[in-house]
């Protein structure tokens, strides 16, 4: 009963740890899919609304910088500063270039030397359009210095006192002079030392009423008061835009003293620029620690393109602030599946023990059959599967007693039958050895009859042999004896006589051939033939055989044509036996062509040469292919005019091809013609 209990408690234990694996499959997997695919939502749209503010920014940099050079180009108009220009553009004509280098070399030196509250400077800081010049420092913040040159470079008027007095040396006043034609120049980021701020250099040519240009008026723009704007801009706790030039250096950013500092190595900001997503998650930019979520959007400024200039805003956020919901409610989850576990064991078990109760009759019922009790009565009322098992289980106990009562019975019988057996066994004994004997004679009758039929080939053989042998014989006596003749000189014949003699030397000609072929028959079938294997050129021996064979191609009226390949390698071949084969096929396509053409072509394959012989004949039909190599067939419908022939010429081409380790067949179209093909392998091939 102990081991009744413990199978019970198992039950109900194995269904209560169902239920809660369940439970936490399925639950790790939604929180997996829901964390993964929020966490991908999250991203996109955090992404998609600071990708949205970054555009934004970057539209408000463009447009302050549009903004600037409408400024500067306004008091490059001036009237009052277009006059002071042409003034001082009026000091020069008189001076030869090499003077206008000394003099301002010279008024180098002296500016070089002087303090600011010296008359030099303030012959050029204290004028009437100096002083205007101040004015507008005081009233734009964002402007660090103010001044305007003539053409040639010299200072006019500057709101204090400027590094140095000539200006045609440096980069920005050359590329806005732009040789006479003027041009908006916008510099890139650079500390600038008679301001001590780190800026931007914006200059605008001055011009006259024709359009000439008299001066260069240039504008230094603190970054600093510049983005100062862009302070302002927060998202959440840890959001901030930072401005990048196209080398990754840092031209603003809520931390003031990271400005310039290198953010990215070369050449990596324009690949983080050009990403698929809205987003990225990388390290801060700088300062800070951690993984942030990065958008951008580039400056699309004509100013800053036409200079070169590249600015890029990124929008940067901490991910563990954006993260921070879906962190709390993948929390929550968790926390919730824990108390539904809580909940689901003690359910679990219960659940168990309704399964496991009828389980445990049925266990009982068991061990009492077991001990004898074929009436034991199994009560389980559960109404599902557990139930009819019951019943069936009942009903097997009842058919188990019933075969065991029966089972007793044909032990009685069997060993009454056990009895007789030994003499029955006895009996087929005697039978199957009587059977035995039988089998041996009819073993010894086949040996002799086969025997007897390896004799009768063998003088079959012997027989053909010596028939042809005998027959080949006095054939080329006569065969010699008409050629004398004909060839006149055994005396002179007359047409009628030597018309006679042709046809009796064709048919001695078709008796050889067909005697021939019927010994070459028998040597092959017998494996008596044997190849002479040498290095021979294809497509000389197919040469040889067609001009062999071109009288009689031509006697027929047909015409005969090759079309042999190229730089084919030599290859191991019997040529006597590689002739027979072309010859038998030639002569086949001339007995079944009546006009047309005979077409022999060679080709070079896969470790391979393959010859083909195509006719224009009346074509094989299809039901009569298998036939086509068979021994003494020959292919000709009922009523067709007898063509001459043992039927042995393709099955001897066959066998020839075969021992050369070859194949052969054909391809053939009733009414159209027939082609033969064979190959012959160039090394060792696999048949």
């Amino acid at each position: 009963m102990g081991q009744t209990g413990k199978i019970k408690t198992g039950i109900r234990r194995k269904v209560a740890l169902i239920i809660c694996l369940s439970i936490i499959i399925c639950g790790i997997i939604g929180i997996s899919i829901g964390y993964i695919f929020g966490t991908r939502l999250l991203l996109e749209t955090i992404g998609t609304y600071n990708k949205c503010l970054a555009e934004t920014l970057a539209a408000f940099v463009a447009d302050g910088i549009g903004e600037e050079v409408e400024d500067i180009q306004s008091y490059a108009t001036r009237p009052l500063w277009i006059d002071i220009v042409k003034s001082a553009n009026l000091k020069y004509p008189e001076m030869v270039p090499a003077s206008r280098d000394l003099y301002f070399a010279d008024m180098d030196r002296k500016w070089a030397s002087a303090d600011n509250d010296s008359l030099l400077p303030k012959e050029y800081t204290g004028n009437r359009i100096s002083l205007s010049m101040k004015d507008i420092l005081k009233l734009r913040n964002n402007i660090v210095e103010l001044f305007i040159t003539d053409k040639f470079g010299g200072l006019v008027a500057a709101s204090g006192k400027t590094t140095d007095f000539y200006q045609a040396d440096e980069e920005w006043w050359q590329r806005s002079y732009d040789e006479g034609k003027g041009a908006v120049f916008v510099g890139g980021v650079e500390f600038d030392r008679s301001s001590g701020y780190w800026s931007i250099t914006i200059a605008a040519p001055i011009r006259d009423e024709s359009g000439g240009v008299i001066g260069i008026c240039k504008n230094v723009i603190s970054l600093t008061r510049l983005f100062k704007p862009l302070e302002s801009i927060n998202i959440g706790k840890t959001g901030h835009p930072v401005l990048l030039d196209r080398e990754g250096r840092i031209l603003f950013h809520h931390a003031s003293s990271a400005i310039y500092d290198k953010a990215f190595e070369d050449g990596v900001v324009l690949p983080v620029s050009s990403g698929k997503d809205q987003f990225s998650i990388k390290s801060h930019v700088h300062p800070g620690k951690g993984l942030v979520i990065t958008t951008f959007a580039q400056i699309t400024s004509t100013y800053l393109t036409d200079n070169g200039i590249t600015w890029t805003v990124f929008i940067e956020q901490d991910k563990a602030e954006i993260m921070a919901p879906l962190y709390r409610l993948t929390i929550l989850l968790v926390v919730i599946m824990a108390v539904l576990l809580i909940i689901m064991f003690p359910l679990g078990s219960s659940l168990g023990r309704i399964f496991s109760a009828p389980i445990h009759a049925l266990h009982i019922a068991t061990e009492r059959v077991i001990e004898g009790d074929w009436d034991t009565k199994i009560e389980v009322k559960t109404g599902d599967e557990i139930e009819q098992f019951a019943n069936t289980f009942q009903l097997m106990i009842k058919d188990i007693k019933s075969k065991r009562q029966e089972l007793v019975v044909a032990n009685a019988a069997l060993q009454d039958i056990s009895k007789n057996l030994e003499t029955k066994v006895n009996d087929r004994t005697k039978e199957l050895r009587d059977a035995q004997e039988a089998t041996l004679n009819i073993l010894e009758d086949i040996t002799d009859v086969k025997n007897k039929l390896e004799e009768a080939l063998k003088i079959r053989f012997m027989f053909t042999s010596t028939v042809s042998h005998e027959l080949r014989t006095p054939l080329a006596a006569i065969k010699e004896s008409l050629s004398i003749v004909l060839d006149g000189i055994a005396g002179g014949i007359s047409d009628q006589q030597k018309e006679f003699l042709d046809m009796a030397k064709r048919n001695v000609d078709r008796l050889a051939r067909l005697i021939n072929d019927i010994l070459d028959f028998h040597k092959l079938e017998s494996g008596k033939m044997s190849l002479t294997m040498v290095l021979n050129d294809i497509n000389k021996t197919v040469e040889e055989v067609a001009s062999a064979m071109n009288p009689l191609i031509k006697s027929k009226g047909l015409s005969i044509s090759m079309e042999l390949a190229g730089n084919l390698p030599e290859i191991m071949f019997d040529k006597d036996k590689i002739v027979q084969v072309l010859t038998n096929i030639i002569d086949n396509a001339v007995k079944f062509t009546e006009r047309g053409e005979i077409t022999i072509r060679t080709k070079q394959g896969d470790n391979f040469i393959q010859v083909s012989v195509q006719d224009t004949g009346r074509g094989i039909k299809q039901e009569n292919m298998s036939r086509l190599f068979m021994q003494f067939e020959q292919l000709q419908e009922s009523g067709e005019r007898k063509v001459g022939g043992t039927g042995l010429g393709m099955a001897i081409s066959k066998e020839i091809i075969s021992k050369h380790k070859g194949k052969i067949w054909a391809e053939s179209e009733a009414g159209i013609g027939t082609t033969f093909n064979f190959i012959l392998p160039v090394g060792e091939r696999r048949r």
